[in-house]
């Protein structure tokens, strides 16, 4: 097909698209990437046709156009980021050369929709090896991004009169990774709008169909199943299996799986169940399971290709995909596995699985979450515990030889001995000492300078530090969660952090962490930024004191602010990341208290 000879569009202007190339199809409609002239200059779209002019008859032709109309239409309200656009619908006539629309036999169902520049899933993970930690965190960013616009669509809140929409053919094919990690669902032609839709189709993309599918039943439970089987495939770079008993298997036995806690496993593999209803109810809880099972599981022994070349479903041969015999397609069919031979597929739609690129081995082992080094007060009672003994033990043998010398001096003077127990006198235990407890003495040798008694109650108060000059808000209590805070090293700018707080907002959740001043500090320095790993490049960060703003402002990748605050006579510190999908990696470098 050459762009100087296949056109198509409405009856009035019937040579609107030039089509360039088939890029895929499913059942009897083709999708195309083609070019429409907007102010001098082409514009690419992508064009689905359902021409009259194959196998199906003109009675169902008929009979589809009102729901292709219908549906269509719907689909314009669906507007929001990760959901390609619809651009127009028509009926015209069939593709033909330019000019000659008068003499095509037939008629077409078209359906224009927004290209989307970028990759497939299956291209975008080809790319990928998972050996980092920024494209693990990537992956689950993207899993996160398509969480939350499947939750949107079956929530009703994506049409005007809350009708559930539901893809009906999700697979890495019918998704798109652009330039900047938007994740967009596409080829939207087959969704359907309402939550329980039954029709004669059965076209499907194996391994990522549910069981309902082959009945020709499709909703937002179907939905959930494929992106469970998604997440599989993003996690091991392989294809999924094709039975819910088989991805259940094969999802348990990834190493990250395995090794969560029994009650968050359980709820990761129910997005593997047969039945619809014993599925999440929602995908983006859903995530928060699978995040926290990957993020702080570290696999040890087996290499974790090994051990998913090991899992059951490599030794359980996948059953055949065979669908019943039912009646002729009752809507446009959805993009699948096949396409026109011989034509080269671009980067718009890949239709159907395929392993070829990928990874034989499953999720690398993440990075442990960084630990807080301990705290200075910890270390300085186990120097100083054995120092303490020491003293303790030569000031009594002073104490009994004074006793002895005193009874001596008194016995040669002819007075008696005073009666004293032959074991020493301590005073009774305060409610606040514990036997075995580690007590550090103030003043005594081996103690730093600044240690204070743990036995106090300032001691144990959340916030409380040692009366050092300056110390680090990492080594800090915490008054509140810090929520999805953790303290490791980071690199900004080149530069690396040992002492670092890091976050990675979410869209729904906001990183924030709160610390006690007491009105002990005058100052609160601290350097903020992305981290040079991060995939995203800026991010919104507020910093406050009590009820005052210290500083708020955009944080740009490579451009890190080093920010001397004042906090002299501050009871509480707030530290605040605004929400936010592209999942920036916020740094807190160095973070010093000083007084």
């Amino acid at each position: 097909m050459t762009s100087a000879a296949h056109h198509i569009g409405p009856d009035s202007t019937p040579d609107r698209y030039r089509l360039l190339n088939s890029i895929g199809r499913g059942g009897e409609a083709v999708l195309y990437r083609a070019e429409i002239e907007l102010e001098g200059a082409p514009e690419t779209v992508v064009v689905k046709v359902l021409d009259s002019r194959t196998t199906i008859t003109i009675e169902q032709f008929q009979r589809l156009s009102t729901k292709w109309r219908e549906q269509a239409e719907l689909l314009r309200f669906v507007s929001r980021p990760g959901v390609v656009g619809v651009r127009e619908h028509f009926e015209g006539p069939p593709i033909h050369g330019a000019g000659n629309a008068s003499t095509a036999a037939g008629r077409a169902l078209v359906l224009v929709m927004n290209h989307v520049d970028g990759l497939d899933l299956r291209d975008w993970r080809a790319e990928r090896t998972l050996t980092t930690h920024a494209e693990r965190r990537e992956v689950l960013r993207t899993l996160e991004q398509i969480a939350d616009v499947l939750d949107w669509l079956h929530s009703g809140r994506a049409t005007p009169s809350g009708r559930t929409v539901v893809h009906g053919d999700l697979s890495p094919g019918n998704i798109m990774v652009d330039g900047h990690g938007q994740a967009t669902l596409v080829d939207f032609g087959l969704s359907k709008l309402t939550a329980d839709h039954q029709t004669a189709e059965v076209w499907f993309t194996p391994g990522y169909a549910a069981p309902e599918v082959f009945e020709g039943k499709r909703t937002p439970g179907t939905d959930r199943y494929a992106f469970g089987a998604i997440a599989y495939f993003l996690i091991s770079g392989q294809a999924p299996p094709g039975t819910p008993e088989q991805l259940r298997a094969a999802l348990s036995a990834l190493p990250q799986v395995a090794a969560a806690a029994p009650e968050r496993r359980e709820r990761i593999l129910a997005v593997c169940a047969a039945e619809p209803e014993q599925r999440p109810e929602g995908l983006s809880g859903w995530m928060k399971d699978l995040r926290s099972a990957v993020g702080s599981t570290t696999v040890t022994g087996t290499s974790s290709a090994e051990s998913v070349r090991d899992a059951p479903p490599a030794s359980v041969p996948p059953l055949p995909l065979m669908p019943p015999p039912v009646d002729p397609p009752g809507f446009p069919p959805p993009i699948t596995a096949s396409h026109d031979p011989g034509v080269p597929l671009p980067s718009t739609v890949n239709p159907g699985p395929s392993t070829a690129g990928y990874t034989a081995g499953p999720f690398p082992a993440p990075v442990p979450a960084p630990v807080a080094p301990p705290k200075k007060r910890r270390r300085l009672l186990r120097i100083a515990l054995p120092v303490v003994a020491v003293v303790v033990l030569a000031a009594l043998g002073a104490w009994g030889l004074q006793a002895l010398k005193d009874d001596g001096d008194r016995t040669k003077a002819g007075g008696a001995a005073s009666p004293r127990s032959s074991a020493p006198k301590t005073p009774p235990a305060t409610e606040e000492e514990t036997p075995g407890a580690e007590t550090p003495v103030a003043g005594e040798p081996g103690m730093d300078e600044g240690a204070v008694d743990t036995g106090s109650p300032e001691a144990t108060d959340p916030g409380k530090v040692d009366d050092a000059s300056e110390v680090s808000l990492t080594t800090m209590n915490a008054v509140a969660d810090p929520q999805l805070f953790v303290v490791g090293s980071a690199k900004v700018d080149t530069q690396v952090y040992d002492d670092a707080y890091v976050a990675t907002p979410e869209c729904n959740t906001g990183p924030y962490m709160e610390f006690d001043l007491n009105r002990e500090w005058k100052t609160f320095d601290v350097t903020v930024g992305i981290d040079d790993d991060s995939n995203y490049e800026s991010g919104r960060l507020t910093i406050k004191v009590d009820d005052k703003t210290l500083w708020v402002g955009t944080v740009e990748l490579g451009e890190p602010q080093k920010l001397p605050l004042k906090v002299e006579n501050a009871l509480r510190l707030r530290i605040s990341i605004d929400e936010n999908c592209s999942g920036a990696v916020m740094v807190l470098g160095s973070p010093m208290l000083k007084r």
